[in-house]
């Protein structure tokens, strides 16, 4: 079995589209190749779950051939952190409130 050095983006869960969302960077030589992956899921799925599948659907895309839509760049051009304006994280907040009911709307 190859182990391969992988990073999975800050998953989400997107209620419109009944599904979680992320971004899955899979590290091959000195390049790296990032998938956005959608897994159609229940809300409640645990995290180790969808993490294990939202991966294994990156590889998947990778190793066929149609790669399908994805970002390849130098391995070491990944340093840049991923920027979240402060409105858009409130409002994740707010939002994953309102769905657990922790929150009135």
């Amino acid at each position: 079995m190859v182990t391969q050095k992988t990073r999975i983006s800050q998953v989400a869960y997107n209620p419109a589209a009944r599904c979680f969302e992320a971004s899955v960077t899979l590290f091959e030589g000195d390049e790296a190749f990032t998938y956005p992956v959608s897994l159609p899921a229940p809300l409640d799925l645990g995290y180790a779950d969808v993490s294990k599948a939202v991966l294994d659907r990156a590889v998947k895309r990778h190793n066929a051939d149609r790669k399908g839509m994805r970002s390849r760049r130098p391995a070491g051009d990944l340093s840049m952190p991923i920027i979240v304006p402060p409105s858009v994280r409130e409002a994740t907040v707010g939002l994953w409130d309102r769905l657990l009911g922790n929150r009135a709307a």
